[in-house]
């Protein structure tokens, strides 16, 4: 008989299959044993094995019987799982992203090395504590709670944010994908969370914040006048200055037309040119225009217009930082003015006047100068008036 079993079962088996037939032959219970057994084709089953006293008619022990079930598929199908199963805990453990798990009673039965890796927190400190152990940033311990919640419901959430502590008390951000956890047959056994670490995007987002204000706030109250055009030529930047010279508030201009609605006929059509070119990238320097008031007085404005763009550096508008110059427009017309008013006294003076450069050459030749020399202004004008005109 123990050639009969030994040839049909496997090494490992022999033992487990030895104890059935003794049992069985002692008339003992036998329970179901899972053993392997040598098929003629050189491979092996699973049999899930028990053992009966085989009696005669007088009740006498003379054998035993075995039942079994073949389980192989059952066994590879285990096997598989089981495959899988530690395929994707090693998936979990070894992923480059915080991978956590919480049971329906609301501790942590998972953790894995990123977790531990960006929290400070090993898994033997979390494992089968409150998520919530300190750890969460105060502000986020009540939605997260909602949302740990409603995925137990099998409500689950996507892109969650969540501020934590980590053991040093550093601040992390991460956004939180929240998936309902469910056993084979299909009842909710708890929540895995899937997160992503955002926080150096959040600082930089808020530096990004920050940057912009500050830029606001420069252009807000720069002493100078700064409007911006979108791509169509309507106001979407007027800062304080450019409110304070023409009168007009931001929200009194803010997405009119600039050229339309605020500069004079005669410079519309070169006004809207320097924009057209600044939205194809030709940038302008030192252009002079005229801005009107609220209350029609000409406000002259020397202007540079940058192209504006996005981030991704597509054009979305122009934008202006000008300089007023009027009061300089002003004085240097009144200086002409007084200059042509110096020039008439000077060519209309009853007396000659003439002036030489610093070479002796005429530069200045007047009415009364022609009148008494016979020679004409044109005449004497560029000539040298000692050698030309002086007696030896």
């Amino acid at each position: 008989m123990a050639n009969a079993y030994k040839a049909l079962v496997p090494q490992s088996s022999h033992d487990v299959v030895q104890g059935l037939i003794q049992k069985g032959f002692a008339a003992t219970a036998t329970e179901n044993v899972e053993v392997q057994l040598h098929t003629k084709r050189n491979n092996t089953v699973d049999l899930l094995l028990n053992c009966t006293t085989n009696r005669d008619a007088s009740g006498r022990a003379i054998g035993v019987i075995a039942i079994g079930q073949d389980i192989s598929e059952r066994k590879e199908v285990e096997m598989e799982k089981t495959r899988i199963a530690a395929e994707l805990q090693t998936f979990i453990d070894t992923a480059n992203a915080p991978i956590f798990g919480i049971g329906l009673d609301g501790l942590v039965n998972q953790w894995n090395k990123k977790s531990a890796q960006l929290t400070g927190y090993s898994q033997e400190v979390i494992i089968g504590t409150s998520l919530q152990l300190g750890m969460i940033v105060e502000e986020f311990r009540a939605p997260l709670t909602s949302v740990l919640e409603q995925a137990l419901e099998g409500k689950e959430s996507s892109n969650f944010e969540v501020g934590c502590f980590t053991s040093s008390g550093d601040r992390i951000e991460l956004l939180l994908n929240v998936t309902t956890k469910r056993d084979l047959s299909g009842a909710v056994v708890g929540v895995i969370g899937v997160g992503q670490d955002v926080t150096e995007r959040k600082l930089a987002e808020q530096e990004k914040t920050r940057v912009a204000e500050e830029l606001q706030t420069f252009i807000d109250t720069a002493n100078a006048p700064i409007f911006g055009v979108d791509e169509e030529g309507r106001v979407n930047e007027w800062n304080n200055k450019a409110a304070e010279i023409t009168g007009f508030t931001s929200s009194e201009v803010l997405g009119r037309d600039l050229v339309a609605d605020f500069i004079t006929d005669d410079y519309r059509a070169v006004v809207k040119e320097v924009f057209e070119n600044a939205l194809k990238g030709q940038e302008a320097t030192n252009f002079e225009f005229p801005l009107y008031t609220k209350d029609m007085r000409r406000v002259d404005v020397l202007l540079n217009a940058t192209t504006r763009r996005d981030i991704n550096g597509r054009v979305v508008g122009v934008i202006g930082v000008g300089q007023d110059i009027s009061e300089r427009k002003l004085f240097e017309s009144e200086k002409m003015q007084v200059a042509q008013e110096l020039q008439t006294f000077i060519d209309t003076a009853n007396a000659p006047i003439f002036g030489i450069d610093a070479k002796g050459k005429v530069n200045e030749w007047n009415n009364m100068a022609a009148q008494i020399t016979g020679f004409s202004r044109s005449e004497v004008l560029g000539r040298d008036l000692v050698k030309d005109f002086i007696t030896q």
